[in-house]
């Protein structure tokens, strides 16, 4: 089912890729209502669609390494979400 588009909003994320949704959330985790995200196709069908559910600890940098590290409980968050709803 397709709706129109908003008018306004708050934000608007170009890509439903692991990037655009992983803002997605965590800007309606904080409480933002008007959110628009847009992907041409599928959500996470794009680049990195491989990458949704992958986590790696053993990543070259640090920074990629605390991402890691704060996606594995936040994965299991979300599933525990997902049985809730």
């Amino acid at each position: 089912m397709k709706k129109p588009l908003p008018s306004e909003a708050s934000a608007v994320i170009v890509g439903g890729g692991i990037a655009g949704l992983s803002t997605a959330y965590h800007l309606a985790k904080q409480g933002w209502k008007d959110v628009v995200l847009l992907e041409r196709k599928q959500l996470a069908s794009g680049t990195t669609w491989h990458a949704a559910g992958l986590v790696r600890s053993n990543i070259g940098s640090a920074t990629l390494s605390k991402i890691a590290m704060y996606s594995q409980p936040l994965f299991k968050e979300l599933e525990l979400s997902l049985i809730h709803i």
